[in-house]
């Protein structure tokens, strides 16, 4: 079985919150856990999931989050499709100062073009699912 619309929405949820993802295709359902990576994380608690995940893994899918410089590039992007000069070049500004992530949530967060960034993050984020699929 290959991801629905709603799976690869799903996905792209659980991607952005920071999980690691799943696709069981004989099933047709979605595993996830935190990213180990993270610290504050304690897996001890998915120790079932990761059991289930392993036990199986050649039935699995498995999708990946954009790295920081993909993420980097969807700022960029977003930038770009900003139609106001102003903001456009505050953006810019900010993705060109130490720490531009933060910056970036910054000044997006505090502006009138935050559901415009939602809006396109989402987006980026399920045609990054579906690039993933093949």
């Amino acid at each position: 079985m290959k991801p629905t619309e709603e799976h690869i929405k799903e996905i792209a949820e659980l991607l952005d919150c920071g999980q690691l993802c799943f696709f069981h295709e004989p099933t047709g359902t979605i595993e996830h856990y935190p990213d180990p990576d993270n610290p504050y994380v304690e897996l001890e608690e998915w120790q079932e999931t990761l059991n289930n995940i392993e036990a199986d893994r050649d039935n699995y899918l498995k999708f990946e989050k954009m790295d920081s410089r993909q993420g980097f590039q969807l700022m960029e992007d977003f930038a770009n499709s900003i139609n106001d000069d102003n903001f456009r070049t505050r953006l810019f500004e900010q993705l060109s100062q130490r720490k531009p992530f933060s910056k970036f949530k910054w000044a997006v967060d505090n502006s009138k073009y935050r559901q415009d960034w939602f809006d396109f993050k989402e987006q980026a984020n399920i045609d990054w699912v579906r690039e993933q699929i093949g």
